[in-house]
């Protein structure tokens, strides 16, 4: 898809710091959600400008970020590790610099309706939950993104086709949650906090959850990484190391300072559901890595749902991960 850049946060101030040589960066987040509360409180903090950065972001949904370090469009993006993975199959090189998520935070919820119709409730076992997505339409924010790689995983536990057996249409999440709400669309896969904000509406139920249980094979998981060109931090060093402390700084705040980050993303977030809003807070606060440093384990694993989403092939499992990371810069 061939979407728009939208500018979540203008230039930040210059501050006195000249760690990193007062450098604008321009950084891409592959969607608004919970799990980047590391950078909203950067932002917030000034954690940014302190370092001697001047970062601009730009919203990218899905892919689309990754895609704008590859053309070198951006400096850096927030990417998922097996978005990474399969560019580096199909031959376009990045780098992870830094982990910033151990948790699959992908979920997915179904129009309550529909939900009571088939029987089945959050406790039903994962198969039978899985099988009532045939036939159903279900809203993703990209195609080809760890979402709707998580979807098509799903969908296999129930014996469904994810080729034909159900429908994926891309939609901004907002509008998905109208969507559900006016019955135009049956499910939806999303991140934090929008699958948090249908449930308590009333509107849905909880089918699937990476962190709630669901595929409890697949942690640790590298889910979203600091993500670059390859030579991008052999030429600009000081930049890397200050974009890598900065976030490390933004998740020790996080958990050092809950109820000071709580305000910061409340800001953010403006009008959500209290209980929607603590419930996504608590497993943001669960799953937010402890450190920067990438481990293989969780690469494994990023890999292990390409392959069984059928989105890269068995054959083309990378036998090594040296060329997709380094810890040079992590904590």
């Amino acid at each position: 898809m061939r979407l728009g850049v939208a500018t979540l946060a203008a230039s930040l101030a210059v501050a006195p710091s000249a760690r990193a040589d007062d450098t604008e960066v321009a950084f891409a987040l592959p969607t608004v959600s919970f799990a980047f509360a590391p950078i909203y409180i950067a932002d917030a903090e000034q954690m940014w400008a302190k370092a001697g950065l001047k970062v601009k972001f730009n919203l990218l949904i899905g892919v689309n970020s990754l895609n704008a370090v590859l053309s070198r469009s951006v400096d850096f993006s927030i990417s998922a590790a097996p978005a990474v993975i399969r560019a580096h199959v199909r031959g376009q090189k990045a780098i992870m610099i830094a982990n910033t998520f151990d948790g699959l935070v992908t979920e997915v919820t179904l129009r309550k309706d529909l939900a009571q119709a088939a029987g089945i409730t959050e406790d039903s076992p994962i198969e039978k939950r899985a099988a009532v997505l045939k036939g159903k339409k279900i809203a993703v924010q990209g195609l080809n993104s760890i979402v709707h790689g998580y979807i098509r995983m799903l969908a296999k536990k129930g014996g469904l086709n994810p080729e034909r057996d159900f429908t994926i249409t891309p939609m901004a999440s907002e509008a998905s949650l109208a969507a559900l709400k006016s019955n135009q669309i049956d499910a939806i896969g999303d991140v934090l906090p929008w699958p948090e904000i249908a449930v308590h509406s009333g509107a849905a139920i909880m089918l699937s959850s990476g962190l709630r249980g669901d595929f409890p094979e697949l942690l640790p998981f590298n889910l979203n990484g600091i993500t670059t060109q390859p030579d991008h931090c052999d030429k600009m060093p000081k930049v890397c190391q200050a974009i890598v402390d900065v976030y490390g700084q933004g998740m020790a705040f996080l958990r050092e300072h809950p109820e000071e980050a709580r305000a910061i993303l409340a800001k953010r977030f403006t009008g959500l559901d209290p209980a929607a809003f603590d419930e996504a807070f608590a497993i943001i606060s669960k799953w937010t890595a402890k450190s920067t440093r990438i481990g293989e384990d969780g690469l494994r694993h990023a890999q292990e749902l390409m392959v069984q989403s059928g989105m890269i092939k068995e054959d083309e499992r990378l036998a090594s991960f040296t060329e997709l990371y380094t810890n040079k810069f992590a904590k």
